[in-house]
């Protein structure tokens, strides 16, 4: 080194030697000097809450400074019911002041929605050991969505306090892992149903119809609004009621329009609000009785530890026709009852003008002859049918059973009813041979006009 210019770094070790203190601070750089002198200087605890704000099992951490990491953990597992509200509470405490903004890192838990829904924290103090603390109190919420056993990792804390020596010094901490468990609260719920965890549940509802006066008639609406409000819980896991119970119960009687549900959350001194707003138009298209179900919902009470029941009542209308929803909806009723009348007439008049010039079928001579108590003409039609049909020409030898043989007997002796004849006219059938049909006996006998014979 040129001795002329060891003056000049001399002098260039001095400057950095005055600024390193001046820049260390500056730059939120703790030298080894000022780590031991925040020793005991910040305290950071961390525990589980229930929606009670009750703590179940608590889990807590102290953390002196960033130099010194001892810790007290009191490490027992709290069990919790799907989707409660679990409080994670943060607490940041120093016997000095806190001098910038706490910041806490992100916290990223499978299954399960994590909020900080204030953003503030709560300030108030402390007296430990005859000395005032200042403390912060941080509160994020958790939300687990299914069964099992769940890990929070070390989250990171951030704050800067005043020194004694009137330095500002930034403290990185980071709070412990902690765990829990959440699992369905009864046997009666399962994954597939509706259900909400809440401390406190109302429900209310709103008609709205679009005819003050008089009956409903088709084309007039009906509005059904309805509100769930919870506390402990969020908007999003407030179950929907109208959209769930139409959607197994539709109907033909209306249109269904169903408006953007409204979501809320609030929060206010530690009491955590949430409610959910849905609002269905219905447009009316038939007339009769109407009748929207009952809504029910099941949600487990975090504070009683029960399962309850909320009820909204549902309500009838009648609603009245018109001209047209009247023919809309019985039109095509009418019309095939219309069709089939004129078809039957037509027949009919086919029928008559076809038998002017042809014989009566049997079958209408024997009813008339029935009809009329004219039991000598309807035992000659037996006969008839029977040489007809078998090709013989005594009852007694269509058939050997017993039955038929009293049948045939009563017949001879005019001692069987009206309904005696019809089963003796149905039990004669056309007797085949190998699907070839016998030939006619006296054909000439089938030719007798039999219109004259009633």
């Amino acid at each position: 080194m040129n001795p002329t210019n060891k003056p000049k770094w001399i002098l260039l070790s001095l400057i950095l030697l005055f600024l390193q203190p001046v820049m260390a601070a500056e730059s939120g750089i703790t030298p080894k000097s000022d780590r031991a002198e925040m020793k005991n200087l910040v305290s950071v605890n961390a525990w589980l809450e229930g929606a009670d704000k009750n703590a179940k099992a608590t889990q807590s951490t102290k953390h002196s400074n960033t130099a010194s990491d001892e810790r007290t953990l009191d490490q027992k597992e709290a069990v919790y019911a799907v989707s409660e509200q679990i409080v994670m509470v943060v607490e940041v405490s120093t016997p000095r002041w806190l001098t910038g903004g706490t910041r806490i890192g992100n916290i990223e838990i499978p299954n399960v929605i994590v909020k900080q829904r204030n953003p503030l924290a709560t300030n108030y103090t402390q007296r430990r050991d005859g000395q005032t603390w200042s403390v912060q109190r941080w509160e994020i919420t958790l939300y687990p969505q299914v069964s099992g056993q769940f890990h929070i990792p070390p989250t990171s804390v951030t704050a800067q306090v005043s020194a004694p020596n009137g330095k500002n010094i930034q403290a990185n901490l980071s709070t412990p892992p902690l765990a829990f468990k959440a699992s369905l609260p009864s046997g009666l719920l399962s994954g597939d149903q509706a259900w909400v965890a809440a401390s406190a549940l109302t429900a209310t509802e709103q008609w709205q119809v679009s005819r003050e006066q008089g009956e409903l008639k088709v084309g007039d609406s009906i509005t059904r609004s309805v509100t769930l409000t919870g506390t402990d819980t969020l908007s999003v896991l407030l179950p929907p009621l109208l959209a769930a119970t139409e959607n197994h119960e539709p109907s033909d009687s209306y249109h269904r329009y169903p408006q953007p549900n409204a979501l809320a959350d609030s929060q206010s001194r530690g009491n955590y609000q949430s409610s959910r707003t849905e609002e269905v138009v219905y447009v009316l298209q038939k007339g009769g009785d109407l009748y929207f179900p009952n809504l029910k919902l099941q949600w487990w009470n975090t504070k009683t530890q029960q399962l309850e029941t909320l009820t909204l009542e549902g309500r009838h209308f009648t609603v009245k026709h018109t001209v047209g929803s009247w023919l809309s909806l019985y039109g095509p009723v009418l019309f095939t009852v219309l069709a089939l009348l004129v078809t039957s007439y037509i027949l009919m008049r086919m029928l008559v003008r076809y038998y002017r010039t042809r014989p009566t079928p049997q079958w209408l001579v024997f009813s008339r002859a029935l009809k009329t108590k004219s039991w000598a003409t309807a035992r000659v039609l037996v006969y008839r049918k029977l040489r007809g049909q078998t090709q013989q020409l005594e009852l007694h030898q269509y058939q050997a059973s017993s039955s038929w043989q009293s049948l045939s007997q009563r017949l001879q002796q005019a001692k069987l009813s009206r309904a005696g004849f019809i089963r003796v006219w149905l039990k004669i059938k056309k007797v085949t041979i190998k699907g070839c049909s016998l030939p006619k006996a006296l054909p000439a006998l089938e030719t007798i006009n039999t219109k004259n014979e009633l």
